[in-house]
């Protein structure tokens, strides 16, 4: 055992990793940008490290463009990757089968696609054993397969059992990141040096190069079409960068920058390999090309170089097994396991999907070892063509998911399985058994199978896949939910979810549904949704529920599966009977157009700028636009309806017009369900206040295209209808003037002679009781007189006029008020207390605010009960004195406390009052100069009513 290339390669793993882990620590762009950039370099393997050494031997050139190739795929990444990624914002998917899966619909595609998977993968973890054992060997002086194998086996499923059990992949990228780095840095240095060592310097080295004929050798490009094919289909197929690029949550500014970083991280990584093929010729290494990573700084004894090989070498190896195994764990489970396990009987289904998970990864690991065993190849180079060639068979069904809507599940299946058969066939089981031979005895001609003729087989067996997934495409038929879903995954097209009812109209009852189809974890899976979206459990818009339920629906994918999930979806939430012309989620395709709409380009872009511009002219119209559909769930809501309601757009839309709040659920739902077109003056109490409305909608019968939806325009018209009232009582007030003129004339003369007769009775009688009544008899008629006076300044449109103001004492007002209002005949009495000093006097007409106490406390006796009080009550302050006359009566209602000035207006019912009360009394004091004011329910009560009358003090008294 060489100890000092132990000590070292461990130390420098140790080193790398904490390096790696303090640049992660930064938790800035730029370190995930490099953490990501090294991890994504690192995922191939030992393909960089060992096997593009070998292949610069073999293929000259062609490795660069072979390279180049397989990075290629993030390059063109917008065109493949990135419209799966748009999708799986959407529903998540786990892995690349997951969206074979859910284009192709069926377990067949499933079990079919993880399997080509795996074996695809399997020459994949043998190069990496391979690699291990390699490192070993040098580490140990001797050949250590079987301890090699048992430690890859311990540490892997270590890795695993963190990995599976923490949920999160940042450690795996972080040992994934270290392995890159230390790659970039040990092929870097080892080239140097060996540079250095072997020639002296670049110029040697290039007349080194022209001596020995290498230029030539070099340019040989003569498999680089089957190198540049498989490598760019295995690239687009690689698990892990499907992962890397639409499972994990990388930002869309981290996806853009891999398209560009990773191509020239690997152009970048080619540069030091031919210098080292050529120093190892040059020093006639004996060791095979593969090895020339390590076993040049050897040959120099540069201990510490060779370790730093050594550590990427066997770091690389470690990952990439881990992470292919868990990748291939996870589609087994996804596929095979879960869809026929009983979720409800499970106790802590989650505690047993990450049981069964590793179980299955270790399982998997277990059986790359002892098939490793049967190995007979021992090239990197070869294991990685052949694994690739594989994983190539799953690229024409990715590409024709996204680009073939005709494509269906025979035709994949089809070609699938001819092309992993004669993959089969033809370069896998040849690494186990060796090449062989058949002897075509009618041709006379003899096919090899195995790695001498790797480049044919590999391009016979992508062809015979397409051939065969086009032939059975063409002629058989695809179902409807199939045609639905191969619409769904076009490269151009943005995933919506379906907008249908759902059966369930609160958060409860999704529960309790999914509780049946789930079990135990579907609170979790509710209370996670619930969180993700921002919203509670009293949730009962149509649109939230739909959100929270396509949440659960991504959620479940990502945990279970596309199999599984469909299978308790639909048992927990039914779809309809047919997907076609299904209205989509207009709140989702917002959201996305919202999120994504700068990415578009060309017509797409001027058609969501178009969007936009009418989005915008419809939020700003200043009438309420609400779109409703069949179902009466708001579409449409904007900004004028939101200031008419109150109601903001984000509470509005998406919700039911029966959840809407009163009373405009009930005036809007009334209106859609009628034959009107339109409804004129719709009144409503808004906030206190009596608002009107005109109701306009766009259809008058009910509609039966589920994308059809009904327009209603609301448009406030409370200004109108508020002038119409204006004009119509002022005709009103008209009238009663000219009625006023009539009955001024028609009183006039009768109170005349009623006056002479008490004048007559007065001389005539010298009885003291009918002097008192003649006395009273001629005040009562000189009232009339000034109330025929007033009644003829209205007729005349004139404010009652005060030629002569006098200092009125308004204690005796008030007393004279109240002993007219005893002698009514009134169904009950109060009792009036007045409280007003008898030197307090205001310049006005004695006889028009009799009138006004008359009208306010009249008003005060009616309001209260029987044998209450109504007080009166005045008080000085500065220049002013304020008159409060307080009842404890029923008070006056809210929605009328604003318009109680105005004429025609009165809570009495109708016959017992004209509404013209308060109208004139707030007249008569504003002709006084005075103000007045009402405040139900009283002050300092909590009920009954406060008037307020306010006069100026006359000047000597201020």
């Amino acid at each position: 055992m060489n100890s000092q290339l132990a000590i070292y390669t461990i130390a420098i793993i140790i080193l790398g990793y904490i390096l790696l882990r303090v640049i992660a620590s930064w938790n800035t762009k730029r370190s995930e940008n490099i953490i990501l950039t090294l991890a994504l370099l690192a995922s191939s393997g030992v393909l960089m490290a060992m096997g593009s050494i070998e292949m610069a031997g073999r293929y000259g050139y062609s490795m660069i463009i072979a390279l180049f190739a397989f990075s290629l795929v993030f390059v063109i990444a917008p065109l493949v990757l990135f419209p799966i990624r748009r999708l799986s914002n959407v529903t998540r998917l786990a892995t690349s089968v997951d969206f074979l899966t859910f284009r192709y619909r069926g377990r067949k595609v499933a079990i079919v696609a993880t399997t080509a998977t795996i074996l695809a993968i399997v020459p994949l973890i043998f190069a990496q054993l391979l690699a291990a054992s390699s490192v070993i060997n040098i580490i140990f002086n001797s050949d250590m397969q079987i301890m090699t194998l048992v430690t890859m086996l311990g540490v892997v499923g270590l890795i695993c059992h963190y990995t599976i059990k923490s949920g999160a992949q940042t450690n795996l990228r972080l040992i994934l990141a270290t392995a890159g780095a230390l790659l970039l840095v040990a092929l870097a240095i080892s080239a140097w040096i060996s540079i250095s060592n072997s020639f002296g310097g670049l110029e040697a080295m290039d007349s080194w190069v022209i001596l020995r004929g290498q230029q030539e050798t070099i340019k040989r490009l003569d498999t680089s079409y089957s190198l540049f094919i498989i490598f760019l289909a295995a690239g687009l197929s690689f698990p892990t960068n499907f992962n890397v690029l639409v499972t994990e949550t990388i930002t869309d500014h981290q996806a853009n920058m891999t398209s560009w970083a990773y191509p020239l991280l690997i152009l970048l990584a080619c540069i030091p390999l031919y210098p080292m093929l050529w120093s190892g010729l040059n020093l006639e290494s004996s060791s095979s090309f593969q090895n020339y990573l390590f076993a040049l700084p050897l040959m120099m004894d540069q201990s510490v170089v060779a370790s730093l090989s050594l550590a990427s070498i066997l770091l690389l190896s470690i990952a990439v097994c881990s992470s292919l195994t868990i990748l291939g764990s996870r589609m087994i489970l996804n596929s095979m396991i879960l869809p026929d396990k009983n979720l409800t009987q499970q106790i802590n289904l989650s505690y047993w999907i990450t049981r069964t998970h590793l179980a299955l990864a270790v399982g998997l690991m277990l059986f790359f070892v002892t098939l490793s065993l049967s190995l007979k190849s021992r090239s990197i180079i070869d294991l990685y063509l052949v694994g690739f060639s594989g994983l190539a068979q799953l690229t024409p069904g990715l590409i024709a998911a996204m680009y073939l809507p005709k494509a269906n599940h025979n035709g994949f299946i089809a070609g699938l399985i001819g092309g992993m058969f004669l993959w089969l066939i033809s370069l896998a089981l040849p690494l186990i058994f060796g090449d062989w031979q058949w002897h075509i005895p009618i041709i006379g001609k003899s096919l090899l199978f195995g790695m001498q003729a790797w480049e044919v087989w590999a391009i016979e067996a992508l062809l015979l896949n397409i051939t065969l997934c086009t032939l059975f495409s063409l002629f058989t038929k695809m179902n409807e939910k199939e045609t639905t879903y191969a619409s769904i995954c076009m490269a151009d097209n943005v995933y919506i979810p379906i907008r249908v009812e759902l059966g369930q109209k609160t958060v409860k009852d999704l529960t309790q549904k999914l509780f049946f189809a789930l079990g135990e974890d579907a609170n979790i899976e509710v209370a996670n949704a619930l969180e993700a979206l921002g919203l509670d459990t009293d949730e009962v818009r149509p649109a939230a529920l739909r959100r929270i339920r396509d949440t659960i629906n991504a959620s479940l994918n990502m945990r279970l599966g596309v199999l599984t999930t469909e299978k308790v979806m639909n048992q927990a939430f039914p779809p309809p009977k047919s997907l076609n012309n299904q209205p989509e989620d207009l709140f989702v395709l917002e959201s996305v157009l919202a999120v994504h709409g700068n990415q578009l380009t060309g017509i797409a872009s001027e058609l969501n700028k178009l969007r936009v511009h009418h989005r915008e002219i419809l939020d700003k119209l200043p009438i309420g636009i609400v779109s409703l559909d069949q179902n009466g769930e708001i579409l449409k809501w904007n900004e004028a309806i939101s200031e008419y309601t109150g109601l903001d757009n984000s509470s509005a839309f998406g919700s039911s017009i029966v959840d809407l709040p009163k009373p405009w659920n009930k005036e809007i739902t009334s209106f859609v369900t009628s034959d009107d077109l339109i409804r004129d003056n719709v009144s409503m109490e808004l906030n206190g206040n009596r608002r009107w409305f005109t109701f306009q909608k766009s259809t008058g019968v009910p509609i039966d295209d589920v994308n059809d939806e009904v327009i209603l325009l609301i448009e406030e018209k409370t200004e109108s209808v508020l002038l119409i009232q204006k004009s119509i009582n002022n005709e009103r007030l008209a009238s009663v003037g000219r009625l006023a003129a009539g009955v001024a004339h028609e009183i006039g003369n009768p109170v005349t002679g009623i006056a002479c007769l008490a004048q007559n009775l007065e001389h005539e009688s010298d009885s003291q009781q009918v002097l008192e009544t003649a006395e009273h008899i001629l005040s009562q008629t000189s009232r009339i007189n000034r109330i025929v006076e007033s009644l003829i300044d209205f007729s005349r449109g004139e404010k009652s006029i005060v030629k002569d103001l006098q200092r009125v004492n308004l204690q005796e007002v008030a007393e004279e008020t109240i002993q007219l209002l005893t002698l009514g005949d009134n169904a009950h009495q109060v009792q009036f207390r007045t409280n007003i000093p008898s030197d307090f006097e205001i310049l006005g007409d004695y006889h028009q605010l009799i009138q006004v106490f008359l009208n306010l406390l009249s008003n005060s006796r009616d309001a209260s009960t029987a044998n209450s009080e109504v007080t009166i009550l005045a008080t000085e302050a500065d220049d002013k004195i304020r008159v409060t006359i307080n009842d404890s009566g029923t008070g006056v209602a809210q929605n009328l406390q604003s318009q109680l000035f105005e004429p025609f207006v009165t809570s009495k019912d109708p016959g017992k009052g004209t509404g013209l009360g308060l109208w004139v009394v707030f007249n008569l004091v504003k002709g006084l100069d005075g103000d007045i004011t009402i405040n139900s329910p009283a002050e300092n009560d909590t009920c009954g009513t406060t008037v307020a009358l306010t006069f100026n003090k006359p000047e000597n008294q201020q």
